[in-house]
């Protein structure tokens, strides 16, 4: 929504989340991380003749992908589970090249009041990412949300 359509009224802005529940095939747990991530990676390959093969350079494609069809003017309750397996599959990238894992939030040991998404990643030097609100947040904000630049920025190794 523009400049205008803030002060004057006009389509509310609902944030990078959905406002619907989602339809997602498996149920949100960690042992199904890697196959929402393949869901993503196997929807590209058949759909932009594209393999995606978990590599760091893949993100841009990522971020590309989400930017195009935000471009396209879809919003994030016609695209929530694509993006949904869009940021599984950068969790998953996250995880096969850095020793990570998925887990549930709640076993994040997040500070109270802190919430993410339902399933999160646990690098091996015991960090935490959301990729999958990341993602949301990629469709929803552009490119100051890059999905690459989150995974160099939770990888660097302090």
């Amino acid at each position: 929504m523009g400049f205008f359509g803030k002060i004057f009224g006009g389509e509310k802005d609902n944030g990078p989340t959905p406002t619907r529940a989602l339809n997602l095939q498996f149920s949100v747990t960690p042992e199904n991380g890697e196959r929402f991530a393949m869901l993503f990676q196997e929807a590209v390959q058949k759909n932009d003749n594209t393999e995606l093969n978990y590599s760091v350079d893949t993100l841009d494609f990522v971020d590309n992908f989400l930017q195009r069809f935000k471009d396209e003017g879809l919003t994030v309750n016609d695209f929530a589970e694509t993006i949904f397996v869009a940021g599984c599959y950068v969790g998953q990238v996250m995880i096969n090249n850095n020793n990570g894992q998925w887990i549930q939030q709640e076993d994040a040991g997040l500070p109270t009041g802190i919430t993410m998404m339902p399933l999160v990643v646990k690098l091996g030097e015991g960090r935490v990412a959301d990729p999958i609100t990341k993602a949301f947040k990629r469709f929803h904000n552009g490119e100051i949300d890059s999905v690459r630049y989150f995974y160099h920025v939770f990888t660097k190794v302090q």
